[in-house]
């Protein structure tokens, strides 16, 4: 008998201790894979620690925060605020200047909606393009709806909110590479666990592939606090969020095993990339076969047919990042390529903003239009301000109904479906249909 039990404690023994050095060298590389990794393998103890905390601070009254809930939007910069690099205008744009009612005769108002980039985050007020274009061009102004985080989703309800009251003739649609991945997300944690704890509205396809609206889920600050008395319960948003990872977020083994998180976060990674079959990038490029794109697409579709209901022209603006700027200066198609074909193929008038890059000398490398944050710097901004304020001027002074400004000629540089794909393309016009989405 004590014979077999020795056979029995031996092998339970070495289990135990391979175990053991398993979670060890788990752990080991979960702590030196912190730098490699753009999301950070945590528990899910830890990931609802700090959301609680965020959630306090959010919800916290303190008038001198610049971010604030919406009950439409998700979320907004709060009218009034100022701070040593942003200023909210009391109209809730960016910048202390305020606008009238209606331009002035000879001057052509231009709205932009979007995300950080169309805001310009990481620079002062002054530095950022909008500003710097109205300083370039004074007949043009240039009314800064961006706000920070925004998928092209919330930038339209924002302007069919708030598009019509200053009564622009030409509005911006912002798009960058990281809009098309909120298009799909309701809770911004899902996407990244170090985000902050923001819920926001989305829209699906139905089976005919119209647009139908999911409101915000949260329409007032004290709805938060439910999470922070249940901060499990914040898992029901991820019913209808791309993002939401059962494998993270209810599997008691992730929580407690190191090696059950760093095999499920490697397998998460790889099948993200490779065997989803609605994965939203597919050989380097943004994939149309995606939820997402499709969806966006169609935002874009009605986003511009709502701009048009007001009588003004819209025009989708791409905002390229730094790894596509990269790219396309070395002469490769980049992952907004997709895009921008199906905006052309739709007629729908746009102007990609990585020509403008191209059209200059690089400073060093690309890295001098960029801050560390990934948003324009100064130089960037102006780069963006000076091609963009250009193409306004010519379409304030061209097209039917948009002979704004006084005196001049109007070019302008055609666009094709084909031409979209490369660096190269800038413009593209024609008309588009498209009904509200109820």
């Amino acid at each position: 008998m004590i014979g077999r039990g020795k056979r029995v404690l031996f092998p339970t023994i070495l289990v135990a201790l391979a175990l053991a050095t398993t979670e060890g060298v788990s752990h080991l590389v979960i702590r030196l894979s912190r730098p490699l990794f753009a999301e950070e393998i945590r528990t899910t103890r830890a990931i609802f620690r700090e959301q609680s905390d965020r959630i306090r601070r959010l919800i916290a009254p303190d008038a001198s925060r610049m971010l604030g809930v919406d009950s439409v939007l998700g979320w907004r910069y709060s009218a009034g605020h100022h701070d040593a690099a942003n200023t909210i205008s009391s109209q809730g744009l960016r910048g202390a200047r305020q606008y009238s009612a209606h331009p002035r005769p000879g001057v052509a108002r231009v709205a932009a909606f979007g995300d950080s980039f169309v805001y310009g985050s990481e620079v002062a007020d002054s530095a950022a393009w909008s500003a710097i274009m109205e300083r370039l061009f004074p007949q043009l102004e240039v009314l800064n709806y961006g706000v920070g985080g925004y998928g092209v989703d919330q930038a339209y309800l924002r302007f069919r909110a708030e598009g019509r009251a200053l009564a622009p003739q030409l509005v911006i649609i912002g798009f960058t590479t990281d809009d098309l991945r909120r298009v799909v997300n309701v809770y911004r944690r899902f996407i990244s666990n170090r985000e902050l704890p923001l819920v926001k509205p989305r829209f699906t396809l139905d089976t005919l592939g119209r647009l139908v609206l999911l409101p915000e889920p949260l329409t007032h600050a004290s709805d938060y606090a439910r999470y922070l008395r249940a901060p499990r319960d914040i898992i029901e948003l991820g019913t209808n969020d791309y993002w939401y990872e059962p494998a993270i977020y209810r599997d008691p083994l992730y929580d407690n095993s190191a090696t059950v998180r760093l095999l499920t976060h490697l397998w998460l990674g790889i099948h993200r990339r490779y065997f989803a079959g609605d994965r939203l990038i597919r050989h380097g490029e943004f994939a149309p076969t995606s939820a997402a794109f499709q969806i966006q697409i169609a935002l874009f579709e009605h986003f511009a047919a709502a701009v048009r209901s007001i009588g003004a022209r819209p025009v989708v603006v791409i905002f390229p990042d730094r790894e596509s700027v990269a790219e396309a200066r070395e002469g490769r198609r980049t992952v907004l390529a997709p895009v921008i074909q199906a905006v052309a193929a739709r007629g729908l008038e746009y102007i990609d903003l990585t020509r403008a890059f191209l059209d200059r000398e690089a400073p060093g490398d690309v890295t001098g239009w960029f801050m560390s944050g990934g948003h324009y710097s100064l130089s960037g901004n102006r780069v963006v301000a000076e091609w963009l304020g250009r193409e306004m001027v010519m379409r304030a002074l061209s097209g039917p109904g948009h002979q704004v400004l006084r005196g001049g000629h109007a070019t302008g540089i055609g666009g094709t479906p084909e031409t979209a794909a490369t660096a190269g393309s800038t413009t593209n016009s024609g008309p588009s249909s498209g009904a509200p989405p109820r």
